[in-house]
C-alpha cells in the first residue's frame, strides 16, 4: 500500500505528474466538447431524420447506434484508442529508473521485489481508474446537459464503458511493468513496448491467417480483441472480458519472474 501510495504522490503532487495530468484534461476537455459532442448531436438528429441508412453504418461505426445514450457509444470508441496508449505512456517508469539510478536496491531492503513489483504495478492501475472514471463522469456530465430525462439510461452506460475500459489497459500496464523490470528507462520500455505490440501482432497475424489452426495464439497480443470491443455495445462488451484478464496474468507472471532475477 506504502508504493502505491508513492505511485499516486508521484502522479498527482509532483510538477511533473500534475503536468501530465492537466495535459490530459486539457485534450479529453477538447474531444468531449468537439468530435464527441458534435458526433453525439449528428447521431441523434440521425435516428429521428433517417431510416435505414445512416453516415455511420457508411464509415464504418453503424455499432454507436446500438448504444441508448450516443455520448457513451462515442466515449466508448475513443477511450479504446486513447486509454491503452495513454497506459504505455504512464505505465513505462514503474521500476526501470529506481533500478537505473539504484535506488531500488535500497527500497528492498525494506521490502521484497514482489511487493514493489505488484505495488507499482497496482499504483499505476488505480492512477488510471480515477482518470478513467473522471473522463466517464465528464461524458456523463455532457449527455445530461443534453437531456436531464437520461439519467437513468446513462448510468448503465456509465458502469459498463467504466469497467470494460478499465480491463482493456490490464495488460497494457501489466506489459509495461514486465518490460520497465528489464530495461534501463521509460523511454526504452515505451519503445519495445510498441515494437513487440507491432511485430508480435504482425506476426501472429500472418501466421493465423495462413494457418487457421494458429489463431489462438492472437490471445498473446495486448489489445487484440479491442477491433471486436468496438463492435459490441452495453454488457455484450464484457462477452471478452476474459481475454485482458488471462493476458495480465500472464504478463505479471513474466514480469515477475524478471523481477525476481535481474541485477538490482
Amino acid at each position: 500500500m506504502l508504493i502505491g501510495k508513492f505511485e499516486l504522490k508521484r502522479s498527482f503532487v509532483t510538477r511533473s505528474g500534475l503536468l501530465s495530468i492537466v495535459t490530459f484534461a486539457v485534450v479529453w476537455c477538447v474531444i468531449l466538447l468537439y468530435p464527441l459532442r458534435l458526433a453525439a448531436e449528428l447521431l441523434v438528429q440521425e435516428k429521428g431524420l433517417m431510416q435505414g441508412f445512416s453516415f455511420f453504418d457508411v464509415i464504418g461505426f453503424g455499432s454507436l447506434q446500438q448504444w441508448l445514450v450516443p455520448e457513451f457509444g462515442l466515449f466508448w470508441h475513443f477511450a479504446l484508442v486513447i486509454f491503452p496508449l495513454l497506459s504505455i505512456m504512464l505505465a513505462a517508469d514503474q521500476t526501470c529508473s529506481d533500478r537505473d539510478r539504484g535506488t531500488l536496491r535500497f527500497i528492498v531492503v525494506r521490502s521484497s521485489r514482489d511487493r514493489v513489483f505488484f505495488g507499482r504495478f497496482a499504483g499505476i492501475m488505480v492512477i488510471q481508474v480515477l482518470l478513467i472514471g473522471a473522463a466517464a463522469l465528464s461524458t456523463l456530465a455532457l449527455v445530461l446537459y443534453r437531456d436531464a430525462a437520461l439519467f437513468s439510461s446513462a448510468l448503465p452506460a456509465l458502469l459498463v464503458v467504466t469497467v470494460n475500459v478499465i480491463l482493456a489497459v490490464l495488460p497494457f500496464t501489466a506489459m509495461m511493468a514486465a518490460l520497465s523490470a528489464k530495461v534501463k528507462s521509460a523511454r526504452q520500455a515505451t519503445v519495445w513496448a510498441i515494437l513487440i505490440w507491432t511485430f508480435l501482432a504482425a506476426i501472429i497475424g500472418g501466421l493465423a491467417y495462413y494457418l487457421p489452426t494458429l489463431a489462438f495464439l492472437t490471445l498473446l497480443v495486448p489489445g487484440y480483441q479491442l477491433s471486436n470491443l468496438a463492435e459490441l455495445s452495453g454488457w455484450h462488451t464484457l462477452q471478452l472480458a476474459y481475454v485482458p484478464l488471462l493476458q495480465s496474468l500472464v504478463l505479471l507472471a513474466v514480469g515477475r519472474w524478471i523481477m525476481a532475477r535481474q541485477t538490482l
